[in-house]
Parts: C-alpha cells; structure tokens; sequence
C-alpha cells in the first residue's frame, strides 16, 4: 500500500455504524440492540459508532438519544472504542449531545460539519465542540454532490481544534480526497471512510486508517486483514463476492438502510426491519432481490466463520 498505517491510532480497521433495531411499534427494540453490540465486539471490530446516518438518527429523539448512550456503555463495558454521532439540523442539540457524552466519560464524538456555515462561523462552531465535548472528535465530511469541506478549512480546523482527531471522508471523487488529506497532514490525522464502500480496496492502497460500513463485519474485516498482510489478490477475490450486494444496497441510502437490516434479521440479530421516517418498505422485486444477496452474504460469512476456526 502507499501510505503506512498510523501505529498510534486506536480506530485503524472496521468500525461499523450501527443501525438503530426497531419493534414493530417502532420503539427502540434494545433486545436486539444488546445482539448487535455484542456482535460487534465478538467480530473483532475496531470500534461502533452509534446513532449517525445508518442509525436514523434524524428519527431519533434527543431522550432516545441519551438512553441510547447509557445503554451501550454498559452493554460494550468499553471493551472496543464507541463514536457517539451528535449531529442534528439544531446546532443547540449538538452541544448538548455533546456535553452529555463528555459526562459519560464517551471518548469519541461524531459532528457532520453543519450545512450553510462560512469558514470563520465553521471553526467557532468546533472550538465551542473543542471546549465543552470529549477528548476525540471525528469531523464527518458529508457531501453527496461534491468534495466537501476545502483542505483549507481542514488545515484551519486542525490549527485551531485540538481534540480533531479523525475526518470521516463521504464525498463524491472520495479517492482522492483520501490522497490530498494524507499528504496534507503528513498522514498525522486519523481518515476513515463512509459511504464509499465500493471503493474499499483503492481506500486501502491510498493509507485510509479506518472504514465505517453497517454490517458484513467478518467479510470487511477479513478483506481489512488480507490487505494489511500484503495479501491483495486475495482480499480483492474476497471482496469482489460482495460487490453486487454493495452496488444493490447503494443506489439509495433509504435501500442500504432497509436492506441491511433485512440482513440483520436473517442473522437472527434483529427482530424486525422495521424503519422510521420515509424509509419504505420493498417491492417484490427489490425483496427478491435482497434475498438473493442476503443468502450469499450468509453463506459468505459461514465459509468464512468456518475456514477461521479449522
């Protein structure tokens, strides 16, 4: 790969975003919340990250919100390291969200860098973040139509906000994004990538740290492993296997959403796939189509599963 690793940081791998299980009456269903976590942690990931976009947290109340916080303390007993997603349209509920994770002694934060701010407004917003939040923030770099934030706002932003720590890259053209960071920053500055999933592999050969899907945790992890050991023929043979769910998943954010919680229930870890908001169900064809790339990401995982424990 062409840019080493950092050895320093605690997030180098897999670290998914978890989605928020719901009962049929769409309260939070924390039965098979306690599954995923656990999940999560037995799986070998390099943290979670709770209520960020996979997690709906746009449906999700600031109460729900805290319990969540509660809850997964002390499900995870810290056992990896949890990212807190605090971003919301009110700047207000940020900084409470925020606050109430530093007094839970929550070490990462997550922000989506706020729409329509300037740059002088941007960096006051963070400093205030800097000040009243945890020790470890993660600048989610959002843009579903361009490069996102300049590298001269993020060259500011790592001038003046201590505590900035990771940037979650999910831009359009995300590759090189990846690049122009690391020679910026001297590859000193944690990068994790998002929705780029199906960018995995180049991610890996440009030094991208740390990568945030929602589910397939032993096949990411298995691929994240193969790479690290120089392995590339081998973890793009793997990887390649479950690219057409990635491409089936990824022609809507609302489609990943529902789909990987469908996986979810065939992994007997959720109850339902139930959604909030205006996430709706599937037709029969995008169903059968879900279950045609839910059977291979299940038999995938077995073979895996059993080709670790020969």
């Amino acid at each position: 790969m062409n840019a080493k690793l950092s050895p320093i940081n605690e997030l180098n791998g897999i670290i998914p975003s978890l989605h928020t299980p719901f009962k049929n009456n769409k309260s939070i269903d924390y039965k098979s919340f306690e599954k995923l976590v656990l999940h999560t942690i037995d799986t070998n990931c390099a943290g979670m990250l709770l209520s960020a976009v996979a997690g709906e947290t746009q449906n999700l109340t600031f109460n729900e919100k805290a319990e969540m916080m509660e809850f997964v303390l002390d499900v995870s007993r810290n056992i990896i390291p949890i990212i807190f997603g605090c971003s919301s349209q009110k700047i207000e509920e940020i900084y409470s969200l925020v606050d109430l994770a530093r007094q839970k002694k929550i070490k990462w934060v997550l922000i989506q860098a706020p729409l329509n701010l300037d740059e002088s407004d941007l960096i006051a917003f963070y400093k205030k973040i800097n000040e009243i939040g945890p020790s470890h923030l993660m600048i989610q770099d959002l843009s579903w139509d361009g490069y996102g934030l300049s590298d001269a706002i993020i060259q500011n932003l790592i001038n003046e906000v201590s505590n900035f720590k990771s940037l979650k890259v999910e831009v359009v053209n995300s590759g090189k994004k990846y690049s122009n960071i690391i020679n910026l920053t001297k590859n000193k500055l944690h990068l994790t990538g998002g929705w780029a999933a199906t960018g995995f592999i180049e991610a890996m050969r440009r030094g991208v740290h740390g990568f945030i899907p929602s589910t397939m945790e032993t096949i990411y992890n298995s691929v994240y492993n193969l790479m690290i050991n120089n392995e590339e023929k081998e973890a793009r043979k793997l990887f390649y296997r479950i690219l057409p769910a990635i491409s089936f998943a990824h022609q809507h954010i609302d489609i990943s959403i529902k789909f990987y919680k469908m996986l979810r229930v065939a992994e007997e870890i959720f109850s339902t796939d139930m959604c909030r908001g205006d996430i709706q169900e599937f037709d029969e064809a995008q169903r059968y189509e879900a279950e045609f790339h839910i059977d291979n990401i299940l038999n995938l995982q077995k073979e895996l599963l059993n080709k670790n424990n020969k």
